[in-house]
């Protein structure tokens, strides 16, 4: 990874962010206590959680409609 560019142009380094979204988007929906889920059923459950956490929740409900 090139450093120096990525902090130059205000981009996280560390892993941190990511982790802590990883926690927040994906794992407090699919490790609900009692849950379980099918692997398709847990992607698409993963794709509407991403979509609303990068704030294309309505742009996607608009393209599918």
């Amino acid at each position: 990874m090139d450093y120096k560019s990525a902090i130059e142009k205000g981009l996280p380094i560390g892993s941190g962010e990511i982790e802590s979204a990883h926690r927040y988007v994906l794992q407090k929906r699919l490790k609900l206590s009692g849950a379980w889920w099918l692997l398709q059923h847990a992607k698409n459950m993963i794709n509407l959680r991403t979509c609303r956490a990068n704030h294309l929740w309505d742009d996607y409900w608009k393209k599918i409609a």
